[in-house]
């Protein structure tokens, strides 16, 4: 008998070991797949996330996987910030000179969520572009190009939109194009808001660039028409071929800070620079709901493809970077132009370090204080005026697309699309004549609106209370935001919410959507 109960005790006793390693190893494997990293460059996982253009007949191809993995990785070292020549802390750059270049990006050190947001945010200041020796930056890291571009600065004199590098000692260079570059923003106190709507004066910036070094006509013109080309829309290359360095310039100058000509959107119509907080929520990712968002693969797809891809596809066999007419895809033998950022790639473990940081983003603390009754009464109007309908509380968006004048969405898109069939009838044209064109708009979140603006996808309006005010619906109208160079006047029609309400129900309004 006691034998018996030897044998049950030891039977008892191995059971539980058993258990105990199973639970280990099952511990072990989720830890291990908890950050298993998606796989970037799945054509398939691509075409899901990807909205067809406008324009049913085109065809849109991806450049090959192995193509992709062709691509020489990013290498991120450490950075340093740039301050105006006039705010440099004394023996700064004699310090920087001292230092040894730093790899900062490791995978392998990589083990907690902490890990991986602190990587990515290595990753989202990291520039991409082509790196200028300090000699050749030194003449315009000074007042006089912030007085001609308009850009700000912080209050310790640093232009925050731009990083030194180190990649060999003693040798110092700076970059751009980093997502810092477009999604950062300096408050009216010097202060900076990361991942926020960006106001960099880029478009300004870079007029002031065309007239210091004299850029080319033809060279002028091909970059421009290889940022917007359309093949659904041939005139653009009749007005690129048209339009002098003279008017382009003017262009330039008339975009207000945060609006840019981002690569893909419509010929002479910039887009406003959104803002990344609260990304983790939203279904659709740019103004025109180019791509679905499910998670982090598709967030790490859609940062590919800006980051240079996107340059890459085929659209209807145009390729914006193309060799042979825009027709084939460059060897890296082939990169001598400005766009050489196009000729490398992030890691998968780069672009899902970047997804955790920028799901990480947190706003800042809202500094408006309002009275509570002025809240509450902006609130009911709120809700009185149906702009809960498509702002619906708590991520105040019901994360739809709304078609736009011009297009009526094929049946088999409401089936796997989150459409809202009603047109706000605001401008259509970056979502019908770009290569960034859905035949949509996403319906925005309201949150945060107090750190935003200018408002509406080209940035038209500079403020709330523009945004209700009826007088910009008339042909008379001078927009307080972007307004093409060649108008005095035009009218900014559209999104006509709100607009027939008293002074004081107005204000209650704005003070409510400022303190979302």
């Amino acid at each position: 008998m006691r034998f018996l109960k030897n044998i049950f005790r030891l039977w008892r006793f191995q059971s539980l070991l058993l258990i105990v390693a199973l639970l280990l190893i099952i511990t072990a494997w989720s830890f291990k797949n908890q950050w298993a990293v998606p796989k970037t460059w799945d054509i398939h996982g691509i075409e899901e996330a990807h909205l067809p253009p406008p324009d049913s007949t085109v065809e849109i191809r991806y450049a090959p996987e192995s193509y992709y993995n062709s691509l020489p990785e990013h290498v991120i070292y450490k950075t340093y910030p740039v301050y105006l020549n006039e705010h440099e802390p004394l023996g700064y750059i004699d310090s920087l000179k001292t230092l040894e270049p730093e790899i900062v990006f490791n995978p392998d050190k990589i083990k907690t969520k902490e890990d991986w947001i602190k990587a990515g945010e290595l990753v989202f200041f990291w520039p991409v572009d082509e790196l200028a020796d300090l000699e050749e930056v030194r003449a315009v890291n000074d007042s006089s190009f912030i007085m001609a571009s308009g850009n700000p600065i912080t209050s310790q004199g640093i232009f925050p939109f731009s990083r030194y590098v180190i990649k060999e000692k003693g040798r110092i260079q700076e970059g751009g194009l980093s997502c810092a570059d477009c999604h950062t923003r300096v408050t009216e106190k010097g202060g900076v808001i990361i991942g926020a709507q960006g106001n960099e004066a880029m478009d300004r910036g870079f007029a002031y660039f065309v007239e210091k070094f004299k850029l080319t006509e033809a060279s002028l013109k091909e970059g421009v028409y290889r940022t917007v080309g359309t093949p659904w829309a041939p005139w653009v290359r009749d007005s690129v071929i048209a339009q002098t360095i003279a008017q382009y310039i003017a262009e330039l100058k008339s975009r207000p800070n945060g609006v840019m000509a981002r690569q893909g959107m419509a010929y002479n119509l910039p887009i406003r620079v959104p803002s990344l907080i609260g990304l983790r929520d939203i279904k659709y990712l740019d103004h025109t709901g180019l791509m679905r968002h499910r998670g982090p693969a598709d967030l790490m797809r859609y940062a590919a493809l800006n980051q240079g891809m996107d340059m890459l596809t085929s659209y209807s066999g145009f390729i914006p970077m193309g060799t042979g007419n825009y027709s084939g895809l460059p060897s890296l033998e082939e990169w001598s132009h400005p766009f050489g950022y196009v000729a490398r790639r992030y890691s998968d473990a780069q672009l899902y370090a970047l997804a955790q940081y920028i799901y990480s983003l947190e706003p800042p603390e809202n500094p408006n204080r309002f009275p509570k009754e002025i809240l509450d009464r902006g609130e009911q109007i709120f809700k009185e005026e149906g702009c809960i309908t498509c702002h619906s509380p708590p991520l105040y968006t019901n994360n739809m697309l709304t078609p736009v004048n011009g297009f009526n969405p094929p049946e088999t898109h409401f089936e796997k699309y989150d459409i809202f069939n009603v047109s706000a009838e605001t401008d259509s044209v970056s979502a019908l004549y770009s290569r960034r064109g859905t035949g949509y708009y996403k319906i925005p979140s309201l949150l945060g609106l107090w750190y935003r603006g200018p408002f509406f996808h080209n940035g038209e309006l500079a403020t709330l209370e523009d945004v209700l005010d009826p007088a910009r619906l008339k042909d008379d109208y001078v927009p307080t935001g972007f307004k093409p160079a060649n108008m005095t006047t035009r009218a900014v029609k559209g999104h006509d919410f709100g607009m027939e309400l008293s002074k004081e129900d107005k204000e209650a309004l704005i003070a409510f959507l400022k303190s979302l």
